[in-house]
């Protein structure tokens, strides 16, 4: 209730522009501390899982990390990466490469230093009017969006980031973004989200989800749709919203092989087991939605 806002922000050249320096000296204030926390002397790693725990104790035959070995093994692979063009051998002294595994993570954690820095900050400074307009403050890699803060963020971002990330907000007006898979807007002192689905803004058509008649098996095909109906339900704030996305993934499907009698059995089957998720619009929407699969009229 009251005034809203909401702002979004991406870094223009994140994986390109981190100096070598920088990101050392952040990921070893990461790293220790989170030993520091922990108060282990290991970092273990299981290869099967992909998780990892703390420990002071450790057996030869299982791949273990003291502190140190850590961030000797993370230098590495910053100083040594290295391209060919040309027949010429280039070695990367700026950013680093996305396509290693480990770069998303290398990148959110350079990021992170510095926020934990700035708020830590603030925490010292008592600074409580400030750290209540910037709780509602997020950021999935390089996409950032906050709420609620009356263009805060904006006038601090230099004060966080370092001269090297250039920052632009990508609000389409003041009262309407976009953020990975979702339309925020204010409308009424609410906030309403819908799906935003990227691929409309090419000027090509995008093939999404499998056809029928190819090799993936048709019980895995069929169940795309109520793991789609849950992602939708989840996105759209409003029922009509929710409806216009099911309605459109439903001329997909059909336009390519899927059977109505059959996606109507998903439905049904999402309509009973997912009442946590579709009882947020405040309606029974079986009536309302069981129509859609009873005419061939499918929107393609």
């Amino acid at each position: 209730k009251g005034l809203k806002s909401v702002s979004t922000y991406d870094f223009s050249t994140l994986y390109t522009s981190i100096p070598h320096i920088q990101l050392k000296d952040n990921l070893r204030m990461f790293v220790e501390r989170v030993f520091d926390f922990k108060d282990k002397s290991y970092i273990i790693p299981n290869l099967y899982t992909k998780k990892a725990y703390f420990s002071d104790n450790v057996s030869k035959n299982k791949v273990h990390f003291s502190k140190d070995t850590l961030l000797e093994c993370l230098n590495y692979l910053i100083d040594n990466s290295y391209v060919t063009y040309q027949g010429q051998i280039y070695r990367q002294v700026i950013g680093i490469p996305m396509g290693t595994n480990a770069a998303p993570q290398i990148a959110n954690v350079y990021l992170h230093v510095y926020e934990y820095k700035y708020i830590k900050l603030l925490i010292e400074q008592g600074d409580t009017e400030n750290l209540k307009r910037l709780k509602d403050t997020f950021r999935y890699q390089d996409d950032l969006i906050v709420f609620n803060d009356f263009n805060l963020l904006q006038n601090v971002l230099e004060d966080i980031y370092p001269k090297e990330m250039i920052v632009n907000n990508t609000n389409i007006s003041a009262r309407k973004c976009c953020y990975l898979d979702l339309n925020i807007s204010i409308y009424q002192g609410k906030f309403r989200v819908t799906l935003y689905d990227k691929r409309k803004d090419y000027n090509f058509k995008v093939i999404s989800y499998p056809f029928l008649d190819g090799n993936v098996p048709n019980n895995l095909s069929y169940g795309i749709f109520i793991s789609q109906l849950v992602r939708l339900a989840r996105i759209n704030s409003t029922l009509k919203g929710f409806k216009n996305c099911v309605t459109e993934l439903l001329g997909k499907l059909v336009a390519q092989g899927f059977k109505l009698a059959a996606l109507r059995n998903k439905f049904v089957k999402f309509y009973k087991s997912r009442l946590n998720i579709w009882g947020k619009y405040g309606s029974d929407i079986y009536d309302e939605f069981i129509e859609m699969f009873q005419s061939p009229n499918i929107i393609l």
